[in-house]
């Protein structure tokens, strides 16, 4: 998985590229913990997502955890596949998504 990755103003922009699953996951993960605690809030651009597994869900939620805090976590450009995963899972009642 390829993860583009800027910081700007405090917050942290990450443009994961391919499905996060049980073996992409650990990737995303090590890139949102090497910054969260420098960083006031993460962004996740999801436009180049088209699956997230349990795994990356897991994944979302600790990142959302390690920034309850702070200004958060957001997801933007989620697809509607993605978005139902969400959906079922329970995450569209925590998330910040746009």
């Amino acid at each position: 998985m390829q993860i583009d990755k800027r910081i700007e103003e405090g917050t942290l922009f990450l443009t994961p590229m391919g499905s996060i699953d049980y073996v992409t996951a650990p990737e995303l993960d090590d890139v949102i913990e090497a910054d969260a605690a420098s960083v006031d809030e993460i962004i996740i651009d999801m436009k180049n997502v088209p699956y997230i597994s349990s795994a990356g869900l897991r994944t979302i939620l600790n990142a959302d955890e390690l920034m309850e805090d702070k200004r958060g976590i957001k997801l933007r450009n989620v697809n509607n596949d993605v978005m139902s995963v969400l959906k079922m899972s329970g995450f569209l009642d925590t998330l910040n998504i746009f």
